[in-house]
């Protein structure tokens, strides 16, 4: 914490190196101070916040996330209990995670509009505001009317807030150092298919379902009074840089991870704030972008698949195997191990590809200023180690299948899963190369595009697993799995052309 305090009020590291009308003064000289002394012969920096400030912020806001995905997977153990209770069958307590999924493919294109227009801070208090209320009153009802307007609810709330964790994403880095931050956040936010059915498992022993939103309102009110008392706006149109100062309502009381100075001066931001009520079907205008089309149709697909990968956990899975509730929970694990671990060595992996691709085009390299990307071929530098995923994937996800099919040992679908899960992360879920791209291309409307991508994966995911069952019937595991493997490996060529066109499309 002291380090904390010591980076709120001294100058980014990188400032000491400048040889252009920096002294020895200049470190008792607040950021804003030293901005507009070098301002007239050097671009300010893009970011006043200092490294120690962004990590906390980035970790703040990767923590709201969290309960996005939280939320649906630490539902799926309660499902029969919940069917006893409110005295329906287990098919009509399904309709509500049809619904839950639905909801979180439309509403985050209405939170993450908002949270361009009006700032990140108050998003975020509203999203998770709602969302404490919501689940008291889910622990506390016991018809099935109740669960299923709730659970609308409680998605509507809470969908969108990994959108705008990548936007703070898109507020706080450059492409240089971009990825690094998205894997740390990714980490986040793939940990909950493995940890919350276990976290859900362990409730049910110990208690019933009730316990399991308790717990969501416990833990979403912690961190809600976290953001309220220490979280600042990162919006650019709103804070620039960080060198102007916000409205009173997107000011946190204790500013420890706020630039310690303003500047009055405005010409630090290049975005001028919105105004007006959300529009949710303003972030299907940025679909119209080809690129960003083929990247967040190749999304959509390795999310569907990692949905019905995740779905085989809990039925294919428990039959072939007759395990019981907490194995079907530990069951998990592997493939969220897999899935975090990845995500954080793929976010330097990202980092290091686009310093080669910048350094072989003879550009240098500056983490703190924004980087000129139509200089560089982004969508190659973004993509270029994915083809090799793909490939490693596509044969795993047949593989899988088939050992299901075969009934061998359950040891082997297991490592197989956190195979997948190792060599898909880079490509799906929170798609570490595509997730960068998509703010790299729209780096002003980072939420809005999150919340875009959000509405076609979700939506493809809905459909996959509507037709999971009928193909697990009629192909049996093993050809399913084929089946998805096969679609998995076409998405090679549209990478492939993304990399190769993407420049041309700008």
């Amino acid at each position: 914490m002291a380090s904390l305090i010591r980076d709120a009020h001294s100058p980014e590291r990188h400032l000491d190196k400048q040889p252009l009308g920096y002294n020895l003064d200049d470190v008792e000289k607040p950021n804003s101070a030293i901005a507009d002394r070098i301002a007239p012969t050097q671009t300010p920096p893009y970011s006043v916040f200092s490294t120690t400030q962004k990590k906390w912020i980035i970790f703040i806001a990767a923590l709201a996330g969290w309960f996005s995905t939280a939320s649906s997977f630490i539902y799926f153990p309660a499902i029969p209990f919940l069917a006893r209770d409110t005295t329906v069958s287990v098919e009509s307590i399904n309709l509500t995670v049809t619904s839950y999924l639905i909801a979180s493919g439309i509403f985050p294109s209405i939170t993450g509009d908002a949270a361009d227009r009006y700032g990140r801070r108050p998003a975020f208090i509203v999203c998770l505001s709602v969302y404490a209320i919501i689940n008291i009153g889910l622990a506390v009802q016991r018809s099935f009317a109740s669960l299923f307007v709730l659970r609308m609810i409680q998605s509507a709330a809470i969908s969108g807030t990994f959108s705008i964790a990548y936007g703070i994403i898109g507020d706080l880095t450059t492409p240089a150092d971009r990825g690094g931050y998205t894997g740390f956040v990714s980490v986040f936010l793939n940990t909950p298919p493995s940890i919350a059915p276990l976290i859900s498992g362990l409730l049910l022993i110990r208690w019933s379902w009730p316990s399991i939103f308790w717990f969501l309102t416990i833990a979403s009110s912690i961190v809600l009074l976290i953001i309220i008392i220490f979280l600042p706006e990162t919006r650019r149109s709103i804070v620039g840089n960080g060198s102007i100062g916000p409205p009173t309502i997107n000011t946190p009381p204790i500013p420890i991870l706020s630039p310690s100075h303003h500047s009055s001066k405005d010409h630090y931001s290049s975005e001028k704030a919105q105004i007006g009520l959300p529009n949710p079907l303003s972030v299907l205008s940025l679909l119209k972008n080809r690129s960003t089309l083929v990247a967040v149709c190749c999304y959509g697909i390795y999310y569907t698949i990692y949905s019905c990968l995740q779905a085989s956990l809990s039925t294919v899975f428990v039959e072939t195997y007759n395990i019981s509730g907490l194995i079907a929970g530990l069951s998990y694990i592997p493939f969220g191990v897999a899935c975090a671990t990845s995500a954080f060595l793929a976010g330097r992996i990202i980092d290091r590809d686009y310093r080669k691709t910048a350094e072989s085009r003879g550009m240098s390299i500056d983490q703190f200023r924004e980087d000129d990307i139509s200089k560089v071929p982004i969508e190659y530098a973004r993509l270029r180690t994915n083809k090799y995923c793909v490939a490693l994937c596509a044969p795993l996800i047949a593989g899988y299948g088939w050992a299901l099919q075969l009934k061998v040992h359950m040891a082997l679908p297991l490592v197989l899963q956190f195979l997948i899960g190792f060599t898909m992360q880079p490509l799906f879920t929170n798609l570490q190369s595509l997730n960068t791209l998509l703010v790299d291309f729209h780096p002003q409307r980072s939420s809005s595009v999150q919340a875009a991508n959000n509405l076609v994966r979700c939506e493809l995911a809905a459909a996959g697993l509507a037709v999971l069952d009928i193909m697990l019937r009629a192909l049996g595991p093993g050809w399913c799995f084929v089946t998805f493997a096969v679609v998995h490996s076409l998405t090679l060529p549209s990478l492939w052309v993304l990399g190769k066109q993407g420049p041309n499309w700008r």
